[in-house]
Order: structure tokens, then sequence, then C-alpha cells
């Protein structure tokens, strides 16, 4: 994995590619406009397309779902498509032709996408072909969405920024706030400590930069970091002095290649969700926070890792453990005997992408808020009062292009990270009928970095207790809000 569990359409498309040239003399074309059948097509839309931007774009190859996302200029130089540079543009008139071309192992590939309708200035719907030596191997759908500001919002509304702080390196992942001191980990750009004890003035203290490795998460009890490593597992440090955090042991002891990603902790335990290599739950004991313990390994007994069913995220409750388990779905397991877990049950669906998760009591139920990820990503209210029948009763949704990172919980106030689409805060008290109370939107289009990946906006959104809400942008960095 890399910024995500979403798969990049550039890693699908160089994926599976012959392993010899062709032989035949035949020169194919069939990545060039002219050999797109698009008779059936109403194209009359192009010609008030808004082409210039930032387009979150999903590619559909035999039912499956790869988003990403171009940057598209008139100038050529500066476009980007999937990641790839764009070398083929022709959006004029009733034409939308896109293609970028590279050099395979041993013939040129062409990736390219012809437009078939414009339905409105930010839309585009068509066919997708990726060819080798300009024979076509694969083909399908795509749609693309203008990012832009969700229509007749403003900046802002109830919510205000009290500080932005930029990262020396590294994307923004995750933050975690304890003592005055929040933790922000920046995925191969490590670790980052700022002393927020005056909120509009965050401060670097320290930074921890790793050695080949990627960190997703933290968590600090007491004087003791966590962090999750994609290499290591979980990785332990002494903050006693948040300045100078001191490296005490990883564990696994002896994990190789053991990817450690999300975290959480709940009275004297501390739960890593480890995705590879063998989709498990690792559980520690924590009463001596600087000395952690391993105490069980688990894997959800009918899931299927080579199918993507594997652990991301979790949230706890009752000694209950909610899993954001990818094409699963959401998982339910039972954590009273750390011996024993016990699969209570689990909410799939359709492409299920679960990543984030949210938990508590509301009125009489107990709802868990799950978020898909990806194209078309939604928050779900599930009842999850009987595990073995867990119903759905709400959803939240903005739309195809903007995906749901983070989720927390306070009450019945979830504060969602919703990557383009910003910071939300939502009225709960009824889980049937989501109600925004307040927004932000963060993501701008002339940020630095903008248009090279699909995950790209806010990232992650805490709320400590302490009047404040800190919040991580891939590209603005650590962002402190107050609720107005």
């Amino acid at each position: 994995m890399n910024r995500s569990l979403v798969v990049t359409v550039g890693a699908l498309l160089l994926a599976a590619l012959p392993g010899c040239p062709r032989t035949e003399e035949e020169v194919k074309r069939d990545c060039e406009p002219e050999a797109f059948e698009l008779s059936a097509c109403d194209r009359s839309g192009f010609a008030a397309l808004q082409a210039d931007g930032v387009w979150a774009t999903n590619v559909t190859l035999e039912g499956s779902d790869t988003p990403s996302v171009m940057l598209l200029s008139s100038d050529l130089s500066k476009s980007l498509i999937f990641g790839g540079p764009l070398t083929v543009r022709t959006v004029e008139g009733e034409t939308f032709f896109l293609a970028s071309d590279y050099n395979g192992a041993y013939a040129p590939v062409r990736i390219a996408l012809a437009g078939c309708q414009a339905p409105t200035p930010n839309l585009v719907k068509g066919e997708f072909r990726r060819c080798v030596d300009g024979e076509m191997d694969l083909q399908g759908t795509f749609e693309a969405t203008r990012i832009q500001r969700p229509a007749g919002e403003q900046e802002s509304s109830g919510v205000e920024l009290v500080s932005e702080t930029a990262l020396p390196r590294g994307s923004p992942m995750d933050v975690f706030v304890a003592d005055g001191y929040a933790y922000v980990t920046a995925l191969t750009g490590g670790l980052f400590v700022y002393d927020v004890r005056e909120p509009g003035k965050p401060t670097k203290v320290a930074e921890i930069t790793p050695t080949n490795d990627t960190w997703y998460r933290s968590w600090v009890r007491g004087q003791t970091l966590y962090i999750s490593s994609k290499t290591e597992g979980l990785l332990v440090y002494d903050v006693s002095t948040p300045a100078a955090p001191r490296r005490l042991k990883a564990l696994p002891e002896s994990a190789t290649d053991l990817q450690g990603w999300g975290l959480v902790a709940d009275q004297n335990r501390l739960y890593m969700m480890s995705p590879t290599p063998k989709a498990e739950m690792l559980i520690f004991d924590i009463s001596k926070p600087a000395e952690p313990s391993l105490l069980t390994r688990y894997y959800v007994p009918d899931s299927n890792s080579s199918a993507g069913e594997i652990p991301v995220e979790a949230a706890v409750l009752n000694n209950r453990l909610y899993i954001g388990h990818w094409r699963y779905g959401l998982a339910v397991v039972n954590v009273a005997d750390v011996s024993k877990p016990e699969a209570l049950g689990h909410f799939g669906y359709d492409k299920a992408t679960s990543r984030p998760v949210a938990v508590g009591v509301i009125g009489d139920r107990t709802v868990a808020f799950e978020a898909s990820e990806g194209w078309g990503s939604r928050v779900r209210a599930l009842d999850v009062s009987d595990a073995a029948h867990i119903t759905e009763i709400g959803r939240f949704e903005m739309g195809q292009g903007s995906t749901v990172v983070g989720l927390t919980l306070v009450g019945s106030k979830l504060y969602v990270a919703h990557n383009q689409n910003g910071l939300r805060v939502l009225d709960m008290s009824n889980p049937s009928t989501p109600r925004q109370i307040a927004y932000y939107n963060t993501w701008r289009e002339t940020d630095s970095g903008r248009g090279r990946a699909f995950l790209d906006g806010l990232s992650a959104v805490k709320v400590p207790g302490d009047g404040y809400l800190y919040a991580t942008e891939t590209s603005r960095g650590l962002l402190v809000f107050r609720e107005q």
C-alpha cells in the first residue's frame, strides 16, 4: 500500500502487461480518436465544458471501480492523467480525447479516454482503453467530475480556522492530541510533534524521520507514544519529554514486513489492524504503557484476505471491536475474553471498501458509523445493538468524487474528514436523518500538490475535548478549528 487502500488507476493499468511484443505486421491504432465508436453519443455538451482544473476520475473495468485523478491545463506540460504525463489533449467542439503514452517493457503503451457525453460543464462520461503497441488489451468506461466547492457553500459555516501549519515534508495523514501536544503522522515523512498549548500558534518541537518506512496512525497513553508502521508493526516511543521522543521498541519483536495501520486504545488494551500479510488484528496489553505486550492475534474467520477482506481501521465500545474490514464491510468482534475473540456479525454491501469507523450509544441504540472509501463514498449509520442482525438506519453522502477518510463521534455529533469536501459536522441525534450543522471547505485547487492523488484534502479530524478540533490536510498540514 502507498497512500491508501484505494488502488490507483496507474498501478492497475500497468499490471498484467504482455510479456513480449506482438509479432504480426499489421499496425493497430485501437487507441487513436477515430477508433472509438461515438456515433450514438450526445457530445453537444462538450462545447460548454470547463476543462481546466482537477478532475476526480473513476475507471470501471469488468464491474470494478478504480478511482484516480486528472489535472488538466491548457499547458500540456503541466497536465497529469492518473499520476502520469498527459501527451495528447483534444478538448474542443464536440471532442473530448485524452491520452498518455509511455514505454512499456517491450512495446509502447497508451492510455486513452474518449468522451461520450458531458451532461454538465463539470461532468464527463465515456470510454476508456489501454493499448500495447497500438492494440487494445483493456477496455472499460470512465466518469470524471471536476472538483469544486459544493453548490451554494461558502468557505465555512459554523466553524472557524484558528491556525494552519504546513509540515516540513511528507503527506499529513493523522493527528493525535494529548496533554497540549499534537502528534502528526505523515506517511514516509514520519512524525512531527507540535506544542498546541496555544492552538493559534502551534510550534514544532520534534520530528522523527523513518528509514524506508511509512507511518499511518499514532496514539498516546500517558507518556508513551504508539505508531503504526508499514514495515515494523507497532513502534513504541517514550514522550515524557515531547521535544525529545525516545524509541523503546517495535512489536511484535519478530515482525518482518508486518504492516500496522489502524490504532485504537481502550482501557488497558491497544488494538492494531494489520492488513498484510495475514489480515489480522493484534491486541496488546498496555497496563504498563511503556512495556506493552502482545496478547492475541486474531483473524475474522469467514473473511477472505485474497479478496481484499482486510482490517484497516477500528473503534471499540464496551468490549466490542467494530472493524472497517475493507471488502468484507463492517465486522463486529467480542473482545471481552482477550484470549478468545469472538466474531459476532458483520455488515457487507456491494463493492464494499469499509475503512473509517466510529461508534456510540445514541438514545437506546448502539450505533456504528461506517464509511466506504473510494468512488461514491458515503457514511452509513448502522444499528449494531444486535450484532448478528445489523441494519442500516441512515446515510450521509455528498457525491462521487470526494471520499470519507476519517470519523470522530462525540456524543451525537459526528465529525467527518471528507477529503476534497473538507470538514463536515453532522448532528446524529436522529441517525436516520443526519443533519449537517457546520462545515469548512479546506480544499483549494491552487494549493501545491493538487491533482496528483485521488486521496487529497482533509485526511483526519480529532476532538480531544479542549474546545478545539484538530485536523490534517494533505497540502495544508495541521489545521486547528473552533466551532462557532
